[in-house]
């Protein structure tokens, strides 16, 4: 099963429990790993700037 991404609309193969997932839910939104890791990274950054204020 292939997958495109929302961000970057680059097809990715998901791992085995999202495609658990987009089977029983196949109208939920999906990206790609390396996506979902470069968000992960900005928001931590984001709230360790905020908490030190």
């Amino acid at each position: 099963m292939k997958v495109v991404c929302i961000l970057c609309d680059r097809f990715f193969e998901p791992d085995r429990l999202q495609t658990k997932k987009l089977h029983k839910h196949p109208h939920r939104i999906q990206i790609c790993t390396e996506c979902h890791d470069r968000i992960s990274e900005e928001t931590l950054a984001r709230q360790e700037l905020h908490s030190n204020d």
